[in-house]
């Protein structure tokens, strides 16, 4: 349930209704807003007591009743939209960014190379995989480790903050040292026990929404992740699995209109791996915009021809420049802020 106090209701108070609520068998998680303070009570509503008894108290405002699966995620929990920054880079509360760079790391001179097109093109965030999770084990597994520390050299090199693929548990201390933003794939997306983990880094997640889970099911997810202390979560819609077999995956952007009204978390699109071709991504990244996402992930590689994986979707980094020249105008359109060029 959500506790909402009376305007400049005193600090004391707030701590006496927070009390109360610990000995009822909840969780209090308090925040401050401008005028308001409000304290969302962490529980089972229909295995503890009812906390309609503090309606009675002078400095409560209202007790709302929270029937939805996720709490801390919601906007009734938190009216206003959270900001996210990765790297300095700010993603949410009117802010836009494009994070790019490619599928997979495959060596130095080529992540170099992104890197150097992306940041001429006006791409603050950096993107690529060290680890990657391939549908067949015959497919490239992407460097590991070797992968991780090319990213971490780019990075610091062309001063680039950078996102990157968390994909079990026994990666989780590497990453959370070196990437500036974890990343946590569709095929993870309700691996609950990764995701206390990833929770505990102290790094900020970008929550891929899963091939076949529902927008309850991803902001549930995201529930876990702010629960267990991560307060910095992403939304990242990147297709889900139907029967159109005319694209990679189908781009639910009715999802993303949902996921801003129900939630204060940021949200971004990936349009390539919706797309899964190079001609869809550009249409289906203004859409992302106009729908209201927060930030686009996009793929780019100096050479799409040559790369070890998901060729076909991938911009060739030289003409990033020109995908930024159509994206940029219709996210300052919808009245987005992005951070200048340096």
């Amino acid at each position: 349930m959500i506790i909402v106090f009376k305007p400049n209701s005193p600090e004391e108070k707030v701590l006496e209704i927070s009390k109360i609520i610990t000995d009822l068998g909840y969780e209090p998680r308090i925040i401050r807003g401008v005028e308001h303070t409000v304290i969302a009570a962490v529980g089972d509503e229909q295995m503890h007591r009812s906390l309609d008894i503090l309606r009675m108290f002078p400095f409560i405002e209202n007790v709302i009743p929270v029937q939805k699966r996720y709490k801390l995620t919601s906007r009734e929990y938190h009216a206003e939209d959270t900001v996210v920054s990765i790297g300095g880079e700010k993603i949410g509360g009117g802010n836009f960014s494009v994070i790019a760079g490619p599928c997979c790391v495959e060596s130095l001179e080529q992540m170099r190379t992104a890197a150097a097109d992306l940041k001429k093109a006006g791409v603050k965030v950096l993107r690529g995989g060290a680890y990657k999770p391939r549908t067949s084990p015959y497919d490239f597994q992407g460097l590991g480790e070797e992968g991780l520390e090319i990213l971490k050299q780019v990075s610091t090199e062309f001063s680039m903050p950078f996102v990157t693929e968390l994909l079990g548990v026994s990666h989780a201390a590497k990453l959370s040292k070196m990437a500036d933003c974890i990343q946590i794939g569709a095929r993870n997306c309700q691996n609950y026990h990764l995701l206390e983990v990833v929770a505990s880094c102290g790094k900020p997640v970008l929550l891929k929404r899963g091939m076949a889970t529902t927008v309850e099911e991803w902001l549930s997810a995201a529930e876990y992740l702010i629960v267990h202390g991560c307060r910095d979560v992403i939304l990242c819609e990147r297709g889900i699995r139907t029967f159109e077999p005319s694209t990679r995956n189908t781009l639910d952007l009715g999802a993303v209109a949902v996921a801003k009204r129900e939630t204060h978390l940021p949200v971004a699109v990936d349009p390539s791996h919706a797309a899964g071709k190079l001609d869809l991504v550009l249409p289906l990244a203004m859409a992302s915009v106009a729908a209201g996402a927060d930030a686009i992930i996009v793929e780019s590689h100096p050479n799409p021809v040559s790369a070890a994986s998901d060729a076909a979707q991938q911009i060739p980094s030289a003409k990033f420049a020109d995908f930024m020249s159509e994206i940029v105008p219709l996210a300052k359109l919808m009245k987005k802020k992005l951070s200048e060029t340096k």
